[in-house]
This record gives structure tokens, sequence and C-alpha cells, in this order.
């Protein structure tokens, strides 16, 4: 039968990875409860991936097993690994639902931005223990060994007991092969929901209904990219980064306390644009604001630029399909793409120029502030080169806050220039910009990007800014209160409100700018209030 004494040599070549990934991390990140039940768990799962060796009794295809899972294992040791390295917490659902929406550029920019020399040594690392051990496997299950029925059932009973300790004990959470699952079924349930997008331009709304004008009407909104409040001038950073804004600044108003519901763009957006929101998540599914306008008769417009495919088709991609027209400035893939986001502008004057409706309805999509920020500005606007304001400081984190912070100049131009272009329509009009979410920029963590992992303030709170024009004012007057508490997982209700289109859906209570708004919690991270969390009471 097959011994255990070969089973311990499978075993122990299994732990390798685990063991160098473990002291990987305390050397690097020092002990952290968290990286002991990680190696528990993944010492754990490796019995279970030895486990079916038993019952495998041709001896090319057990070899075959083994390497094929052990490969596999040590990609997974790999990958929680580094991630761990770069944000100092475990992979988890919510970021591999991020990776499902992510294209190979944004991956590619994502390695350029974070990889270093350490992460390039472990990776040479691991690549000697898997041609070490491929080739220790081959010498280990060279014998011919059969199992006993007996020991067969041994093992079947000690695999569902590892397995079932995995599962109550929670543990399971740091499993990669249970959160790929467990992502890539929720990632794919909600791809479903949003399918009808595409096909269904109107929605299901009932009693829909605006007043009737004979005036041409221009409404944008301007869907930034991983902006914070906290580097906008507006709002009294220390650095200028929104000059044109600010000298139209008695032109805007200028809310204060808005947050995003997520610190990632796929359910941020998914909850801004369309019915979804904290309390009725699964109502993603059940209308846009894009349908809605369509509904009211308006001609709805979307540009972007950012790349309408992800690993599957990008949810917020089926979201801004429902649209009349729709257009993607980035189809190329490649870490070197340098669209720029002022090249929007000329996709806008064509729209307003030929549009065949008086009445425009129009979402621009930004590329915004998204890593790696030096690739999201022209050279000429590199102008922040001194010594930012830093909780971790080192030369390198200085220069991604300076790029950043050009971005965030940059944005301030192209904004300006859409309110200047709308402005000079002399239509009832408006333009709104806000950010899907924010960043964090090694304030609270050593560390430049968002993660709801490691949620940080500034990955939450965002700018929200509105243009009106004279016209528009004079039509309808908003209730402001700049101070208001506000989450954009209501915005539908907002921008319906703005639209002046009344449903049977839309609710006023949620509409930051109308008399009747309610105030409600801000739940964040599923079950977080968000002045809680942060410790903002």
């Amino acid at each position: 039968m097959m011994n255990f004494k070969i089973t311990k040599k499978i075993f122990y070549q299994f732990l390798i990875p685990v063991v160098v990934a473990v002291v990987f991390e305390l050397i690097h990140k020092g002990f952290d409860i968290s990286t002991a039940y990680n190696f528990i768990e993944n010492s754990l799962f490796s019995m279970l991936l030895v486990g079916p060796v038993y019952f495998i009794v041709n001896r090319k295809l057990r070899l075959g097993y083994v390497i094929l899972t052990f490969l596999v294992f040590c990609l997974a040791i790999y990958f929680e690994t580094v991630y761990y390295y770069f944000f100092e917490t475990y992979l988890s659902a919510s970021s591999l639902f991020v990776v499902l929406d992510s294209n190979s550029s944004e991956a590619a920019e994502f390695l350029n931005f974070y990889v270093d020399r350490k992460v390039i040594i472990f990776s040479v690392l691991m690549l000697i223990i898997i041609v070490t051990s491929l080739l220790r496997f081959k010498s280990i299950l060279s014998h011919s060994n059969k199992a006993l029925t007996r020991t067969r059932i041994k093992i079947s009973i000690y695999m569902f007991l590892v397995l079932a300790f995995l599962k109550f004990s929670g543990l399971i959470v740091y499993n990669l092969a249970y959160l790929i699952l467990k992502s890539t079924i929720e990632y794919t349930a909600e791809s479903n929901k949003l399918g009808a997008y595409k096909t269904n331009k109107t929605g299901d709304f009932n009693n829909v209904s605006r007043p009737i004008s004979q005036e041409d009407e221009v409404y944008v909104i301007v869907l930034g990219e991983s902006t914070s409040r906290s580097h906008f001038g507006l709002y009294d950073y220390s650095r200028q980064t929104t000059p044109k804004l600010n000298s139209i600044k008695d032109e805007l108003i200028i809310y204060n306390d808005v947050i995003s519901p997520h610190a990632h763009s796929i359910a941020s957006i998914t909850k801004i644009l369309t019915l979804g929101n904290y309390e009725y998540p699964e109502k993603i599914a059940a209308g846009s604001i894009i349908q809605l306008a369509n509904k009211a008769n308006f001609e709805t417009v979307w540009l972007s630029n950012q790349r309408p495919i992800g690993i599957y088709e990008s949810l917020v991609t089926k979201i801004a399909l429902s649209s009349n027209i729709s257009k993607f400035l980035t189809t190329t893939f490649g870490v070197h793409n340098k669209i720029k986001d002022a090249e929007l502008l000329p996709e806008l004057d064509t729209i307003l120029l030929e549009g065949t409706s008086s009445k425009k309805f129009i979402i621009i999509h930004l590329m915004g502030t998204h890593h790696s920020y030096k690739n999201r500005y022209p050279d000429n606007f590199n102008k922040f080169k001194d010594t930012p304001f830093s909780n971790y400081k080192s030369d390198e984190n200085f220069n991604i806050i300076n790029n950043y912070d050009n971005a965030v100049l940059y944005t301030d131009f192209v904004v300006s220039e859409i309110i200047q272009k709308i402005k000079s329509l002399n239509t009832k009009s408006f333009v709104l910009y806000i950010s899907d979410h924010g960043e964090e920029l090694f304030k609270d963590h050593n560390m430049a990007g968002h993660n709801e992992d490691i949620s940080t303030q500034d990955m939450y709170d965002v700018p929200f800014l509105l243009w009106q024009s004279e016209a528009y004012k004079k039509q309808k007057e908003l209730t402001v209160d700049a101070n208001r508490p506000y989450m954009l997982d209501d915005l539908f209700h907002s921008l319906s409100d703005l639209l002046q289109i009344s449903a049977q859906e839309v609710d006023v209570e949620r509409s930051i700018f109308n008399e009747a708004f309610k105030s409600r919690k801000r739940i964040i991270l599923e079950s977080s209030e968000y002045e809680a969390y942060f410790n903002l009471d």
C-alpha cells in the first residue's frame, strides 16, 4: 500500500513554499495574528490536496495530479503573499471581485506601480522551489504503490474533518481557491443582473413624467476616478490643485460631506448610477438613471476614457450601453497607454453640435487620477515637484504624491473646460462632478491606492460639485445645504431630482438637492457606519 512515508515526503514539499512565504512576511511586515491563521489554513489545505493521491492507482496520473496541484498551490501562495506585502492584508472576495473586472493593461499598471526588488527576489526564490520540488516528486512517486480500501476510508475521514474544521473555524476565508470560486459566482450573478441594460434601454419605470419645456437642455455628469476630496484644492488642501475651479468658486455648489459607498469602482458605480443602494443592493438590476432619462425622452450619451472590457464584460459598460450613444476612447492594451482625459473634449463638442435631440443627458467617464498617476497628465501639468506632506516619508512616496497631485491639477483643467463649453451654450444646463471613490496617499497607510480590505477615510471621501446655468436656476430652485452628509448610492434620486423627472421609483427624500431630504446612516463595508468606523463622532 502507499505508506505514510511517501505521503509525508509529498506533504513536506507542499509545506516548503508555505514556510518560505511566512518567513518573507515576517521579515518584511512583522508578525500579525492573521499570518498565523493563514499559515494554519495553508498547511491544512495542503493536506487536503495530498489526500487524493491515495485514490489514484495509475502511476502517471498520480504524478500528474501531484505536479498540477503543487503548481496551482504555489501560485496561490505566491499571489496571496505578494498581496499581503503590498497591502498588509490577505486577499478577500472583495479584492478578487475587482480583479475579475480588470483588464490586462490595468494589471500591468498595477505591477509597474507596486513591484519592487523584494518582490522580485521572492519571485525568483519561489521559482527555484517549484523547479526543485517538481524534480523531487518524480523520485518520490517512482515506486508502484497501491492503497488499501481501509486506508482510503481513513484518508476520506481525515479529509472531511480537515475541511469541516476549515469551514467552521472560519479559516476558510483565507483559502484562495474558496475565494476565487465565491467571487466568480458573485461576479457572474451581478453580471447577469445587468445584462438587460443592453436591450431594455428605457427600463421598467412607472408613471414617468417631467415638465414640458420647449427650450434646449444639456445636462452633464462628470464621473471621476480615484480622486480623493483631501487632495482637492477647493477643499482647502495645502496645495492649489484646482486653480481653475477655484476661479469660478462662486458659481459652484460645493458639498463638503459626500462619500462613496465603496472603495473600488465596480461596486461603487453600479450603485451610483442605479436604484441599487446599501439597503437594496439587488436593485442595481432594477433600473439606471440612463434608462430613466431615455424614458423621459432625453438623448443619452456615454463618453469614456476607460476601457469597456475586462476579463468578463465590464459591469459598468453594461450600464453604459443602455445610452443612445456610447463611445470609449481607450481600446488598446498596454501599460504605456497615455490617452489623456482632454481627448474627450472634442467628442463632447461633436455631441453638442450633432446631437439629434434638444434635450441631452451626457455622462463623461474620466480616467481621472487612476494609477499610474504619472500617465494621467501631460508634461505641461508637471507642476508639483517639491516635498509634499506624508506620514510615511521617502523620496519614492513623495514622487507618487506629486504625480497624483499633478493628475488632480489636470482633472481640474478638464472639468473646468467641460463647464465652460456647457456655459457657452446659454441653455438650461448643469454640470455635476463627482468621483467614484477616493484614494489613500501615504496618510493612514504606507501605500497609494484603494483597497476595501484596508479601508481609510480618504478612500471614501470624494469631491461633489455642481455648476448651474442661469436659465436652469430660474426654472428650478434647489435646497442647498453644503454640509449635508450624503452617500453616493443615493445619487440616482438626486439626479432624477435635478433632471426634474418624476417616477414611482424616485424618492426625493434621498435627493441631496431637495427640501424633503432625510439623512440616513451611511453604511460601508457591509455593516459599519461610516462615522463610527473612522471615529468621526
